[in-house]
């Protein structure tokens, strides 16, 4: 009965774990759309989803991009759980949380916040600006202690 149970849910998608969908289609969410890398590593984003209506019902890197309204539906249907969040932070919590109840289970979150999300969903949150200072101050402790020439 489990394998029975395990084999219908693969057919109907639920073990989805390579495929994602992203909200917020501006510079970052572009760029993420194009990565050619994360195909490689098996994972596809499969739209991207923006509530300006000059962005949706565009195409970025071959992939549709829909407005907010579809959302819910299209994570229903294509049961992806795995959702990426490139919007500004203060509308990052509102999306998080339409995500969560459209059925995402874990999210990267690009946004500069914080997000509160219920003890089951995953978070990953990607601080590219803290990042970048980590690179500069390792740069220039190593230029002090004459390591890099």
């Amino acid at each position: 009965v489990e394998e029975l149970l395990r084999s219908i849910e693969h057919t109907l998608g639920y073990d989805n774990v390579s495929e994602a969908l992203l909200v917020g289609v501006g510079q970052l969410g572009r760029a993420l759309m194009t990565y050619e890398g994360f195909e490689q590593l098996g994972l596809r984003i499969l739209a991207g989803f923006d509530c300006d209506p000059a962005v949706a019902g565009t195409e970025v890197g071959g992939k549709p991009v829909l407005p907010m309204e579809k959302f819910c539906d299209f994570c229903r249907r294509t049961q992806v759980h795995l959702g990426i969040l490139a919007v500004p932070g203060e509308t990052a919590q509102q999306v998080c949380d339409l995500m969560v109840g459209c059925g995402i289970l874990a999210i990267w979150n690009f946004a500069p916040v914080h997000l509160t999300v219920p003890a089951h969903i995953l978070v990953e949150d990607e601080n590219m600006a803290l990042s970048l200072a980590l690179l500069s101050q390792n740069l220039k402790r190593q230029m002090e202690q004459g390591d890099l020439f």
